[in-house]
């Protein structure tokens, strides 16, 4: 039935699924994630952007329209209707039901008509309001609908930042055609979304200029002769059936019984109390606040507990931190009460508050990321939610306060041991101000807390995480810096916006994450690990390592030479000339040329991957020298070549910088350049470790621990064979190979030492029989003997691999023995492929984990001692699972006995830790 509608009020139909579709893949490189690692990146998209919507419309009347969950009659009519659809995930599918239930609790009409698609249903309800001349606005990114605007009818399409507003020309503005075409339009260039044939080989300025000349699909076809193109004329015969089929299946049904009448169209006062605890359940607690920050106002039909949906003033929340990704406002606006300190009585006027406080948000403004090269331009403070105060050192037309008078105020605030520091990526701020002479003493970063609270995350940026935890949109640096220009160049007024909005939303995230860390014990990790670590790593990497480029100069034009003789080989091989770094020569070379299998196809043809040459190369000599071409090609353009031009000119060193928030498993990551990928067992990789050197009349101490990831593997299964091996000093590669082939230590041969060590390593990352086959050439008969003998005799290792994915199954994470814990979603994946890889994180994570807890727990050991034995030793490296020093000569005997005793007691576990120790005048010479 249809029903009439009264009033000229104007109708919003949201198209349900194209906004969920959108808000999930808004976020498919990083996706949003709850404590419980459940993906909720469509939830939280969906209501971030319904919210918007609301703030900038104010729609009283308003429907979520739903596809059918059964067939339609598109699908009887072609059964092929939408067929090559790609299979929805999983963690998509699993949040279109929470969203409605959450549009149901907030008192949200939602429509759904079994056997028809939302698209019909749009169109009926939008063309009953053309017919009355009632506005209408339909809600979607769906090109379909774009057929219906006529009139008063207009489409509303979600951009970033908004929504944009299609009449009929916009539609012309976008697609070259009307709204009175776009039926034919689509009918001609079909849609692969939908499995919609067209016309094959006509696309989409072509369809537009032949309606452009021909105003209709039939007079198209009733005048084929007169079109110029014999090309287009044979592709449009060849697909008349084609087109007049994909016609039917794109014109919208405009008659559908819709079981509403005008009064289930009314969009009530929002039910905040209702939605707010699911909010909370999934997560979203940004969102949560803000329902209920607006839940203080009236508005009309609004009972106890509801939302009015838009406050005569926008919600405060504490300071307004309710702000919603595209609603029309400018990033300009000031959110909180901001204050610039242009005098020194007013700089100290906040420095006093900061006193009272006790705790406070500090961040600075520089010229520069750079720290040996920046300049400090200003800095921010802020002491509670809401407020903060931007104090300029340097601004355009000389209004900063200067250093001088600056610098002695804030040595004095920032080394106070009774104030509690709170910063976001604090360890920038550390070392800009180590440069002048003040240390200030890290308390809290909310990018690590973000970190530790969702090590799966990938993006702990500030601008993100105000979007996620506080629902608000900030400032970006790139809208108020020109390209080429720096901070200093700003106008005071708006940098200071930004400047005090940074401090602002840095103690707003530290009153989010604070408690969040203790209600999940996760405090201790924070406070205890990985806090102390912040100011360690930004002392090593400003003391920076000494590099001999001359050692890199002379490697150079080896390497030069050994990838001009591989390349001349390789020519020779496959008899003639290519361009060895084109995959599509390589393709025609290995797979054409020289009819070698592919075993893998990519978009662009045969894969020629490491992974593909390495299986090759068993077959073929070419794809094995191509290999060590891509080494050495790689080995020189990213160290041999790179290294000496990282060198800063202030310094005459190399500073690398260290990223906690790296990884996913708690080990440091390192970057500019990256020193931990610097390759262990190669020739190569030591020539290149051989140009680093330490400081004149200094040696390099080294202190790796000994295989531990197996000592935790150890401890943690509590397998007594393993265990026994490691406390009785026993080489345990040789120990396993003595079980798996039943000899006595002493006869293992090398190759049965090499089997075993593979299959040791290997069992933590979940090595199956084809993966060890391949890695050692063995049959894989043989690797799945090996394997079983090898759960055979370590039998509570199976156990600990079983119990960790159970667990991981259950609580959809796992934890390392300090608690870090690490999300796994994909844990509980119908896809076998998904299902496997999440089990092998899940068993490494925790042994892998807890490797690099132990490795941090000893760098703050070691640089609590050395500060305690006044040596002038200093740690400048972190590779895994080694620390390298950078030591006097004469200090070397009691730095390696000092070293060996804090890193072998940095964690007690069931099996000792050993670490070995070695001197060298270079990098290279250790190992």
């Amino acid at each position: 039935m249809l029903y009439s509608f009264s009033m000229k009020t104007a109708l919003y139909l949201l198209d349900g699924y194209s906004l969920v579709y959108r808000s999930y893949f808004a976020f498919i490189r990083s996706p949003l994630r709850n404590a419980q690692g459940k993906n909720t990146s469509a939830v939280f998209g969906f209501f971030r952007s319904l919210l918007s919507l609301f703030q900038e419309r104010r729609p009283e009347y308003f429907a979520i329209i739903l596809d059918s969950r059964t067939p339609t009659f598109r699908h009887e009519m072609y059964p092929e209707y939408k067929a090559t659809r790609q299979k929805t995930p999983d963690e998509l599918r699993a949040q279109i039901p929470v969203i409605e239930e959450i549009a149901e609790a907030l008192g949200i009409p939602l429509i759904r008509v079994d056997g028809v698609e939302a698209d019909d249903i749009m169109a009926t309800l939008a063309g009953r309001c053309r017919d009355e001349n009632r506005p209408c606005y339909i809600v979607s990114g769906d090109k379909d609908l774009l057929q219906m605007v006529e009139g008063p009818v207009r489409v509303l399409r979600p951009e970033k930042g908004g929504f944009r507003e299609m009449d009929r020309g916009g539609v012309f503005a976008s697609w070259s055609v009307y709204p009175e075409q776009i039926v034919d339009y689509l009918s001609l260039v079909g849609d692969s979304s939908d499995n919609i044939p067209g016309a094959k080989g006509i696309g989409e300025k072509t369809a537009a200029a032949l309606l452009g000349e021909f105003g209709t699909l039939e007079n198209i076809y009733s005048r084929l002769g007169e079109v110029k193109s014999a090309a287009w004329r044979k592709k449009l015969e060849e697909s008349r059936d084609s087109v007049f089929m994909s016609r039917e299946l794109i014109l919208l049904k405009r008659d559908v019984e819709i079981p509403v009448d005008e009064d289930g169209l009314v969009l009530p006062s929002l039910r905040a109390e209702a939605a707010a605890p699911l909010f909370l359940r999934e997560g979203l607690k940004s969102i949560s606040d803000e329902l209920l920050s607006r839940g203080t106002g009236s508005a009309p039909r609004a009972d106890a507990g509801d939302l009015p949906l838009f406050p005569e003033e926008p919600p405060d929340g504490g300071g307004g931190t309710a702000r919603s990704a595209g609603v029309a406002s400018t990033a300009m606006e000031a959110v909180g009460e901001y204050e610039t300190a242009t005098t020194l009585e007013v700089l100290d006027a906040w420095i006093d508050r900061v006193r009272k406080a006790g705790v406070f948000a500090f961040d600075t403004e520089t010229t520069d990321i750079d720290p040996f090269n920046a300049e400090l331009v200003g800095f921010s403070l802020s002491v509670e939610e809401g407020r903060a105060c931007y104090v300029p050192v340097k601004a355009p037309f000389g209004e900063g306060l200067g250093l001088k008078d600056v610098l002695p105020r804030l040595k004095g605030l920032l080394e106070d041991p009774d104030l509690r520091l709170v910063g976001q990526n604090i360890k920038f701020d550390y070392k800009i101000l180590r440069r002048l002479g003040i240390v200030l003493r890290p308390w809290f970063d909310t990018m690590i807390a973000a970190w530790i609270l969702n090590s799966d995350r990938g993006t702990y940026n500030m601008d993100r995480l105000a979007e996620e935890y506080l629902g608000y949109t900030t400032i970006h640096y790139k809208d108020i810096v020109g390209k080429g220009e720096t901070f200093d160049s700003v106008p005071l007024e708006t940098a200071a916006r930004y400047a005090a909005e940074d401090a602002d939303i840095t103690f707003r995230l530290f009153r989010v994450f604070e408690p969040l860390l203790r209600e999940r014990k996760l405090d201790k990790l924070f406070f205890e690990l990985e806090m102390p670590l912040v100011r360690i790593l930004g002392d090593m990497e400003m003391e920076g390592i000494r590099l001999d480029s001359s050692v890199l100069t002379v490697f150079g034009a080896e390497l030069e030479k050994d990838l001009d003789a591989l390349q001349r080989e390789i020519y020779r091989l496959c008899g003639r000339e290519f361009n060895i770094n084109s995959t599509k020569q390589l393709q025609e070379i290995l797979f054409t040329e020289r009819k070698l299998q592919p075993s893998r196809k990519t978009k662009t043809g045969y894969s020629t991957d490491t992974s593909v040459l390495e299986e090759l190369a068993r077959e073929d000599p070419v794809p094995e020298k191509i290999l060590q071409h891509r080494t050495l090609s790689k080995l020189k353009s990213t160290y041999v070549d790179s290294l000496p031009k990282l060198v800063s000119p202030k310094t005459g060193r190399l500073h690398t910088n260290y990223h906690q928030t790296g990884t996913a498993t708690g080990r440091l990551s390192s970057k500019d350049p990256n020193l931990q990928n610097i390759p262990i067992k190669e020739a190569e990789g030591r020539r290149i470790r051989g140009a680093f050197i330490p400081s004149p009349g200094n040696i390099f101490l080294s202190a790796d621990y000994s295989q531990i990831e197996l000592v935790v593997l150890a401890h943690l299964s509590g397998d007594p064979g393993l265990a026994s091996a490691f406390r009785t000093g026993a080489d345990v590669h040789r120990h396993t190979g003595s079980l798996i082939f039943g000899v006595p230590e002493e006869e293992v041969t090398p190759e049965q030492r090499r089997i075993a060590k593979t299959i040791n390593f290997g069992v933590m990352y979940g090595m199956s029989a084809f993966r060890l086959s391949r890695e050692l050439g063995i049959p894989r008969g043989d690797a799945n003997r090996f394997i079983e003998s090898y759960f055979q005799r370590y039998g509570k290792i199976r156990k600990f691999i079983d119990d960790t994915v159970r667990e991981a199954e259950r609580t959809g994470k796992v934890r390392t023995i300090m608690g870090r814990e690490r999300p796994i979603p994909a844990i509980t994946s119908r896809n076998k492929t998904e299902k496997m890889g999440a089990e092998r994180i899940a068993v490494n994570t925790p042994i892998q984990g807890s490797a690099a807890d132990i490795v941090k727990l000893a760098m703050i050991r070691l640089e609590a001692r050395l500060a305690e034995e006044k040596l002038r030793s200093r740690l400048i490296l972190q590779v895994h699972d080694e620390l390298i020093f950078d030591a006097p000569r004469e200090e070397a005997a009691a730095l390696a006995a000092l070293v060996r005793e804090e890193m072998e007691a940095a964690m007690k576990l069931d099996v000792p830790l050993r670490v070995s120790v070695e001197t060298g005048s270079s990098w290279g010479e250790m190992h």
